[in-house]
């Protein structure tokens, strides 16, 4: 007789994960700010590819943790040109190093950019559309793993307070991957591991100060358009 308890309803569940993270993972690369150099402005001023733009210092990242997207902390007098694509991608060039007096680099793109459409207003619906779906998909795959994890059977290694707090590891909810590994499709070894809470909150900690590092030298040799983030 086929079980209809949580053990049967794990390769579902684990299925639903795996297609949202996908999801999700795909339009937050897509959309999270790059930072690039002058000449990918240049490109696109030339192409035609700015739909909206705005002087910016800094980015606002309250959200990132819950897996949203940086967004630009709008200053007139801010040093850093952020803009959107028609394909809905946000860039970012911070030309402070150039000076910001009359004549400079900064100047000159405002004067430009200015030209074309006056800052703020519509970044395009394709930004509109990501910048709600992202978080969107991510709440939608944290609290479908949430249920997966709560009532679902009892994980096979590590307790569920262990994985509660690996799921929480940045960037992208690789936590949530690990678990779908360990949990769903790792053929079972007969051994149980009963790692516990306080154990998966360490591991979290290091393991995502690891992934930070890794991200910025990543960014740092492949340039912001390949890795992304505010």
């Amino acid at each position: 007789m086929l079980s209809s308890g949580p053990t049967a309803r794990r390769p579902v569940l684990c299925a639903v994960l795996l297609v949202g993270w996908l999801l999700w993972a795909v339009s937050a690369w897509w959309a999270s700010p790059r930072p690039v150099d002058a000449t990918w402005l240049d490109r696109d001023l030339a192409a035609g590819r700015v739909v909206g733009w705005e002087r910016a210092q800094g980015w606002i990242d309250d959200g990132v943790f819950l897996g949203g997207l940086a967004q630009a902390r709008t200053d007139r007098q801010g040093t850093m040109i952020v803009w959107t694509t028609p394909a809905g991608q946000t860039r970012a060039v911070d030309l402070a190093a150039d000076g910001t007096g009359p004549g400079s680099p900064l100047d000159r793109y405002t004067a430009r950019l200015t030209a074309i459409r006056a800052p703020g207003g519509d970044p395009g619906a394709p930004a509109r559309v990501l910048s709600v779906a992202v978080p969107g998909l991510a709440v939608a795959v944290g609290l479908a793993w949430l249920v997966a994890l709560v009532s679902g059977a009892p994980p096979r290694h590590g307790t569920r307070w262990f994985w509660f707090w690996l799921g929480l590891l940045p960037p992208f909810g690789l936590g949530v991957l690990a678990w779908l590994y360990v949990e769903c499709w790792r053929p079972p070894t007969g051994r149980v591991d009963r790692h516990s809470g306080l154990l998966g909150l360490a591991w979290g900690f290091a393991v995502g100060l690891v992934l930070s590092v890794l991200t910025i030298g990543l960014r740092s040799a492949l340039g912001g358009n390949v890795v992304p983030g505010g």
